[in-house]
């Protein structure tokens, strides 16, 4: 049995990032010595999946992140592991405790098959796996061999925490709560006709992000950006459906000298709303999400979505965002563009877009790699 602080000192040393995660009581110990810390960030997250987006948001930022689950959340960060973290190669640390144990004692039977298969999920999606340390003296050897391998391979690496690893640690003040805002946040009034006008190739071509950090969620949005206004800048994400916000939230809390623009599609977001929630409790003020509103699902052939009879923007603002508008026409998306810039976030502008199939733009010609080594070094040497 071994004190977290012990750990931690160690993980400090290899210069780790923002650490998210879903408590679990076996993690407790660890999260708890986290959140209580004055030089390291815990970011609650609302899912394991989104934790990973977190986490490798901070990693992009050149600070690695730190994923704290329980095994039974491994459900949940399958896709992120395998279509964004292992593809683009973006290293992440798991921590995940092992409930249902078959080798421990008998545990709650929601655990019990999950507890079964762990080591063997956590190797199939390509990670590499070691036990937590168990003793004092095991303690460096066992970080180093996890940050040696990331290093080297740039895919995310994990240690599995057993029952009765940690010293226990009840303390979880959160050191950073008290700069929270509580605020209910601004509804920005547009009189113009609800008549939609906007196509999503007018609008890709209309933005001008000059240094902004882009992340674009997966499907059509990824592909136009790409063709209409490719930049280092910019983050393409194929695959990992739901996980842009998250992505772009870990690196506006590490670059938060930095505008942040996520740009979302009404599938994607709907697919994650619990995004909403975190972003608008920790506040990022270098935060501007643009969510492109088709009402369908464009890149799978058109199929409806429910966005028609949900209010995001008034979502945004009931999780905490500070302003949001909803916009029809090509006026008010340059009057609210050009003054979202210039006004402390986060920030959603919805976006309605007419209901078309547009034509498929071909996907990036950058391969997943080469879209993270050039966003890597454009955002963290050359802004």
């Amino acid at each position: 049995m071994i004190d977290s602080n012990l750990f931690l000192d160690h993980m400090y040393d290899e210069n780790i990032g923002l650490s998210s995660g879903v408590p679990g009581s076996l993690l407790s110990p660890i999260t708890n010595r986290i959140v209580s810390h004055e030089s390291l960030r815990y970011v609650s997250a609302v899912s394991e999946g989104e934790a990973v987006g977190i986490a490798a948001g901070s990693s992009l930022a050149g600070k690695i992140g730190v994923i704290l689950i329980q095994n039974s959340g491994l459900g949940n960060v399958v896709n992120p592991i395998t279509s964004l973290t292992n593809i683009y190669k973006i290293p992440v640390l798991l921590i995940v405790s092992h409930r249902g144990d078959p080798d421990s004692q008998p545990d709650a039977a929601q655990h019990l098959i999950m507890g079964k298969i762990t080591d063997s999920l956590i190797d199939l999606m390509g990670i590499y796996r070691q036990e937590f340390p168990s003793n004092d003296i095991d303690v460096t050897s066992a970080v180093s061999r996890a940050f040696d391998h990331m290093r080297s391979t740039q895919i995310p690496a994990a240690f599995v925490l057993k029952r009765n690893m940690l010293q226990s640690y009840a303390h979880a003040k959160d050191l950073h709560q008290e700069a929270f805002d509580r605020n209910v946040g601004e509804m920005e009034e547009n009189d113009e006709p609800k008549i939609v006008t906007l196509k999503l190739t007018d609008v890709i071509n209309k933005f001008h992000f000059g240094q902004d950090i882009v992340i674009s969620t997966t499907g059509i949005l990824s592909r136009a950006l790409f063709q209409y206004n490719d930049r280092p800048q910019n983050f393409y994400m194929q695959g990992s459906m739901g996980t842009a916000a998250a992505l772009g939230l870990g690196i506006s809390l590490i670059k938060s000298k930095q505008r942040i623009v996520v740009l979302d599609g009404d599938g994607a977001i709907l697919m994650r709303l619990g995004s909403l929630a975190t972003i608008g409790h920790y506040k990022p003020s270098n935060y501007i999400h643009v969510v492109f509103d088709n009402e369908m699902y464009a890149s799978t052939g058109g199929q409806p979505s429910v966005s028609s009879t949900v209010s995001l923007s008034e979502m945004a603002l009931a999780a905490g965002y500070r302003r949001a508008v909803t916009v029809y026409s090509n006026d008010s998306l340059s009057y609210y563009w050009e003054k979202f810039h210039s006004v402390e976030g986060p920030i959603f502008l919805h976006i309605k877009l007419k209901h078309i199939q547009e034509q498929m733009p071909s996907r990036p010609s950058l391969t997943p790699i080469e879209i993270t080594s050039r966003f890597v070094e454009s955002i963290n040497n050359h802004i």
